[in-house]
C-alpha cells in the first residue's frame, strides 16, 4: 500500500507551532470548514494575499493539523509536472507514465484513502491551465481542496466559472498583527530583548509583511549584539532605516 508523503512541518519552517500567527489560524480554519461540510457540496477552500504575509507557512501548519497532502506549485510546471507531484506527495511510489493514467491513480487512492489537499502557488496553475485537473480530483474524490495564492488570485480564478462556482469559502490572509509581531519577536529575538515600541515601529514601517519584519527583528537583534547590548529600544534605534523594501532616491534598499 502507498504510503502517505508527510507535509513540511512549521517545525522545520521559521515559526513553531507555539507561535500560531493569525494566517496561521485563517488557514487551519479555511480547511477545516471545507472539510466539514457533506461531500456533496463544493468543497474548494482559497487562502489569498500579498507576499510576505506567511502563507506558506501557514499552509504547511494546516497541513500537519489535518494530515493533508500538500504540493507547492512551481512557474516552470506542465500538466504532467503537476499531476507527478500530486502522486508523490500522497505516496504514490509507481508513477504511471501519461496524465490520464496518473490521475486516475490519484482519484483511485483518494477515494481509498481520503485525505484534504493543500495547493501552495496556485497562481502558477492558473497560468497553465491546470485548473481542471484539481476540478477532476475534487469532483471524482469529494476531498477537502485549499489552494493558496496572491492576492489576484480570486479574480484569475473567475476566469474558470465551473471552477469559481465550487469554491466554498474564500480567505484573505491579513497583515501581521500586534499579537503576531510580539510572537515574533518572542521566536527570534532571544540573545537581546527588542522593547515593544521598537517592535511596533518595525511592523509599521513594514507594513504588516511578515518576512520583512522577521528580517529586521533580526538585523536589530544583531545591531545590539555587536554593541554588547542586552536590550535595546527604539530610542537606541533612532533614525535608521527600517529595510520595508522601498528604494531610496538613489535606487538602493531602504
Amino acid at each position: 500500500m502507498n504510503q502517505p508523503i508527510r507535509p513540511p512541518s512549521p517545525d522545520e519552517e521559521t515559526i513553531q507551532p507555539q507561535a500560531q500567527l493569525t494566517n496561521m489560524r485563517l488557514a487551519l480554519m479555511t480547511l477545516k470548514q471545507c472539510m466539514a461540510v457533506p461531500e456533496s457540496m463544493p468543497r474548494f477552500g482559497l487562502l489569498y494575499g500579498f507576499s510576505g504575509y506567511g502563507k506558506t507557512v501557514a499552509a504547511a501548519f494546516a497541513a500537519a493539523r489535518t494530515n493533508a497532502a500538500y504540493v507547492e506549485a512551481r512557474s516552470i510546471w506542465t500538466q504532467r509536472s503537476l499531476l507527478s507531484a500530486l502522486a508523490a506527495s500522497l505516496g504514490i511510489s509507481h508513477i504511471e507514465k501519461t496524465g490520464p493514467l496518473i490521475l486516475d491513480q490519484i482519484i483511485s487512492l483518494l477515494c481509498q484513502y481520503p485525505r484534504p489537499l493543500i495547493i501552495d502557488e496556485m497562481d502558477y496553475l492558473v497560468k497553465k491551465q491546470s485548473v481542471d485537473i484539481l476540478r477532476d480530483i475534487h469532483d471524482n474524490t469529494g476531498i477537502a481542496i485549499m489552494m493558496i495564492g496572491e492576492e489576484a488570485l480570486p479574480a484569475k480564478l473567475m476566469e474558470w466559472e465551473r471552477f469559481h462556482n465550487r469554491i466554498l469559502i474564500a480567505t484573505a490572509a491579513q497583515p501581521a498583527s500586534q499579537q503576531d509581531v510580539l510572537a515574533l519577536r518572542e521566536h527570534y529575538c532571544h540573545s537581546v530583548a527588542l522593547s515593544d515600541d521598537l517592535v511596533m515601529h518595525i511592523a509599521k514601517s513594514c507594513r504588516g509583511v511578515i518576512r520583512r519584519i522577521v528580517t529586521n527583528l533580526e538585523r536589530a537583534q544583531q545591531m545590539g549584539l555587536d554593541d554588547g547590548r542586552t536590550s535595546i529600544d527604539l530610542e537606541y534605534w533612532g533614525n535608521r532605516r527600517v529595510d520595508n523594501g522601498e528604494l531610496t532616491p538613489r535606487g538602493r534598499a531602504a
